[in-house]
């Protein structure tokens, strides 16, 4: 009796422990399985945030290749992004951006203004602000809902677009100008002879004589218009000859020297004992030392100096025209190579206004870079740099 107990027991316990043994096995399945599971969305979820931070990766540098100012305001409406042109456009780095009130930047109404109308009525609007120191700006609001931004703002500076409209606006003045007063010298002329001036043999040869130098003004103008417009647009034929510039600056010393000293002023020429050539037009390089060393001459005294001064600089040869006249307003340096444009309206008569603009073009045309200096007062240095030819 106790012998089969104990064999009725031994089978349970046996059962039992086969039983636990079996129960562990299929949780050890289903702990695998569930090991297995979330394995698999864990690589889900970093698919998911690798794609997620791809797809933000080639927005922000979609945002960063734009030549508009872009930034993103939060639900304080303070910048939560900002794009590589609103740094440059700004000159503040992106990290001192963020965080800030669009205000910060943009103290403007209109800005203000517009932002509110976007986030009442969901649709984009425009603000124009004019900013200090002369910088145009069109600012693009537009709301977004549903992410950590809550609209949009894009800003196009307009500042150049601006000041090239100026600059056609006084072309075309300037240009009215030039023409109106000989069209009104020789509408003069021709009013005093037909008055009975013409009986009068010597004041006829005298209104005849200011007649034609009106025209020969005219004409000039209108040959330096068609000057520069060709080398602006390529068409006027340049050579590439290996020169040295200290001789061509040499030739156009010695054709003014006679006029510097009919004026009283003392023109030299500084150059180095070896220069490298450079590659150019003789003729047109030329024409580019008279124009500046005529200027030099119109606002320089008796008594000043003018020295043209040919140097190596930084593996360029770069020739100085450097005065000690009257100098130029602080105002005024931005826009002497302008056409028409002329620092001193009292001297309008004075050339036709279009020197500078060819000496700048020419210069360009060549591969080089002008600059000028000055300081009212002070005189000005006006300079030139060609790129010089190596192994020479």
């Amino acid at each position: 009796m106790s012998a089969t107990l104990a064999v009725a027991i031994v089978a349970i316990i046996a059962t039992m422990f086969l039983t636990a043994i079996a129960i562990v096995a299929v949780l050890r399945q289903r702990v695998e399985r569930l090991a297995l599971k979330e394995e698999q969305v864990r690589a889900e979820a970093n698919g998911l945030l690798a794609a997620a931070a791809d797809e933000r990766a080639r927005l922000v540098a979609a945002l960063n290749s734009s030549i508009d100012a872009i930034l993103a305001l939060d639900n304080q409406g303070q910048i939560a992004f900002a794009n590589v042109a609103a740094e440059g456009l700004f000159d503040r780095r992106q990290a001192d951006l963020l965080g800030k009130p669009l205000t910060y930047l943009l103290p403007s109404e209109e800005v203000r203004d517009a932002l509110r109308a976007s986030s009442e009525d969901g649709e984009r609007h425009t603000a124009l602000i004019d900013q200090p120191g002369r910088t145009y700006l069109r600012v693009f609001t537009a709301p977004m809902s549903g992410g950590e931004w809550s609209a949009l703002v894009v800003i196009n500076d307009l500042t150049d677009v601006k000041r090239t409209e100026q600059v056609r606006r006084d072309f075309v003045a300037n240009v009215s100008h030039e023409l109106r007063t000989p069209l009104a010298s020789l509408k003069s002329v021709i009013e005093t002879l037909e008055g009975g001036a013409l009986e009068d043999e010597a004041a006829t040869r005298e209104f005849l004589s200011r007649a034609n130098g009106e025209i020969e003004r005219m004409v000039l103008i209108m040959e330096e218009l068609l000057e520069l417009s060709r080398i602006e647009s390529g068409e006027l034929p340049i050579a590439r000859d290996v020169l040295d510039i200290a001789e061509v600056a040499s030739r156009a010393v010695e054709r003014l020297q006679l006029q510097a000293k009919r004026q009283g002023v003392q023109l030299r020429l500084e150059t180095p004992a070896s220069l490298p050539r450079v590659v150019g037009d003789a003729e047109r390089l030329e024409r580019v030392v008279l124009n500046l060393v005529h200027n030099a001459l119109k606002f320089t005294t008796t008594g000043g100096t003018i020295s043209v001064q040919v140097a190596l600089k930084d593996g360029a040869v770069v020739v100085r025209v450097r005065d000690t006249g009257v100098g130029i307003a602080p105002a005024d340096l931005p826009r002497v190579f302008e056409r028409f444009y002329k620092v001193d309206r009292a001297r309008s008569g004075s050339g036709t206004g279009l020197g500078l603009a060819i000496v700048k073009h020419t210069v360009e045309a060549h591969g080089g870079s002008v600059t000028v200096h000055s300081e009212q007062g002070g005189g000005s240095v006006f300079s030139f740099t060609l790129p010089a030819v190596s192994g020479q």
